[in-house]
C-alpha cells in the first residue's frame, strides 16, 4: 500500500501565499467598495468600470484563482506575472474609465452647477478680452492692430471670425484699422524723411563759393531733396505730407534762386585760376560760360572740352558755352537745353527730371 508525501512548501512561498491572501482580499474590498459608492453617487458606467478593474486584481492575485490559472496557462507561472496582472488590470481600467466619470460627473447636479459656474467664468474672461481687443482697435496704431488682429486669429475665436460669426465685424474693424494706421505709419516715416531733409536744405551756401567742393554739396543737397519730393507723390492726398512737401518746396526754392548764380560765379573764377597757367581764360556772364585759349581754333579741341565739363554745366544750369581762341575772335559754342534757377528736380547725368508741385 503506497501513499503521498506531503508537498515541502518553502518559508519564502509560504509568505508570498500569506500576502497574496491579504492583498487580494484588499483589493476586492476596494472595488466592492467602489461598485457600491459609484451605484449610490450615480456614477454607473466609470465607476463601475474602476470598480471591476480593482476586483479583477484582487482575483488574480488570490492563491485559489493563481493556481488555477497556472494550471491552464503557462506564463502565469512566474511569481511576479500575478501582481503585474493585477496592476496592469488597475491602470487599464483607470484609463477607460476617467472620460466616462469625467462625464458622469458633469451629469451630476453638483457637476453641472461646477461646469455652469465654469462656463459663466470662460464667458466672462472672453467678454474681457473681447473688450481689450475693442480697445487695441480704437487705439490704432499698427502694433495695436497687429495685436488685435493676432488675438482675433486665436482657435478660440475662429468661429465667431468666420463670415457671419459674431465677431466678424470686428475683425473688419480690426483689419481696415491696421490698414490705415500702416499708411499712417508709411506717410509719418515720409513727413520725418522731409523734416531730416529741411535743415540740409536751409544750409544751402548762397554766397559765391571759393572752392569746388562748397558747389558739389549744394548739388549733392538739392538733388537728394528733390528727390525726397519725387517719393512724396503717393502721400501728397495727406493734409501734414502735403503741407510739408509745400514747406521743402519752397525753401528749395528760395535757396536755388540765390544759389545757382553764385555757384555758377564761383565755378568760373574757380576753374580760371585752375587752367591760368595753361593760357586759357574761363569767364561766365549770367548763364553763358566762355572758355578762351589757342587752342579752340581747333574744333576737336572745343568738342574734347564741352565733352569733359558737359555734366557739371548742365547741373549748374549754364544755357550757354562758348569757345574762342582770342578775345573777340569769332567763337563756337553750344546752346544746352537746361532748366531755370527755380525750377525743382533730379539730375542724371546730363538728364534732368522735373518733379512738378502736386496739384
Amino acid at each position: 500500500m503506497s501513499h503521498s508525501e506531503p508537498e515541502n512548501v518553502g518559508a519564502g512561498r509560504q509568505v508570498v501565499r500569506v500576502l497574496s491572501w491579504v492583498a487580494g482580499v484588499i483589493i476586492l474590498l476596494v472595488g466592492l467598495l467602489l461598485a457600491l459608492g459609484g451605484t449610490v453617487s450615480g456614477l454607473s458606467g466609470g465607476g463601475l468600470t474602476m470598480a471591476l478593474g480593482w476586483v479583477v486584481a484582487g482575483l488574480v492575485v488570490l492563491p485559489p484563482i493563481v493556481t488555477m490559472i497556472r494550471s491552464r496557462v503557462s506564463f502565469f507561472a512566474p511569481m511576479w506575472v500575478p501582481p503585474l496582472v493585477a496592476v496592469a488590470s488597475i491602470i487599464v481600467c483607470m484609463i477607460v474609465a476617467a472620460p466616462m466619470m469625467a462625464v458622469e460627473v458633469a451629469a451630476t447636479p453638483e457637476g453641472k452647477a461646477r461646469t455652469a459656474a465654469e462656463q459663466a467664468e470662460a464667458a466672462k474672461d472672453r467678454d474681457a478680452e473681447i473688450a481689450e481687443i475693442e480697445k487695441l482697435v480704437t487705439e490704432g496704431t499698427e502694433e495695436s492692430t497687429r495685436s488685435a488682429l493676432s488675438r482675433l486669429g486665436a482657435k478660440r475665436f475662429r468661429a465667431d471670425v468666420a463670415e457671419g460669426g459674431q465677431l466678424r465685424r470686428l475683425f473688419d474693424r480690426a483689419t481696415k484699422a491696421a490698414e490705415t494706421a500702416k499708411v499712417r505709419g508709411e506717410v509719418n516715416g515720409y513727413i520725418a524723411r522731409i523734416n531730416e531733409m529741411m535743415p540740409k536744405v536751409e544750409a544751402v551756401y548762397t554766397g559765391r563759393p571759393e572752392t569746388e567742393l562748397v558747389i558739389n554739396a549744394n548739388l549733392e543737397t538739392l538733388d537728394t531733396a528733390a528727390r525726397v519730393l519725387r517719393d512724396g507723390e503717393q502721400f501728397a492726398s495727406d493734409p501734414e505730407a502735403r503741407a510739408a512737401m509745400a514747406k521743402l518746396r519752397r525753401t528749395m526754392v528760395q535757396k536755388q534762386t540765390a544759389a545757382f548764380p553764385a555757384m555758377r560765379a564761383g565755378y568760373g573764377r574757380i576753374k580760371d585760376a585752375a587752367v591760368w597757367e595753361n593760357d586759357m581764360d574761363i569767364s561766365v556772364q549770367g548763364r553763358t560760360i566762355r572758355f578762351t585759349a589757342g587752342m579752340f581754333a581747333a574744333n576737336r579741341n572745343i568738342a574734347s572740352v564741352q565733352k569733359a565739363a558737359q555734366e557739371v554745366l548742365y547741373q549748374l544750369r549754364f544755357r550757354n558755352s562758348r569757345y574762342e581762341w582770342y578775345r573777340g575772335s569769332d567763337w563756337q559754342g553750344y546752346t544746352m537745353e537746361t532748366p531755370g534757377d527755380a525750377e525743382v528736380g533730379y539730375w542724371s547725368g546730363a538728364s534732368f527730371t522735373p518733379v512738378p508741385a502736386p496739384e
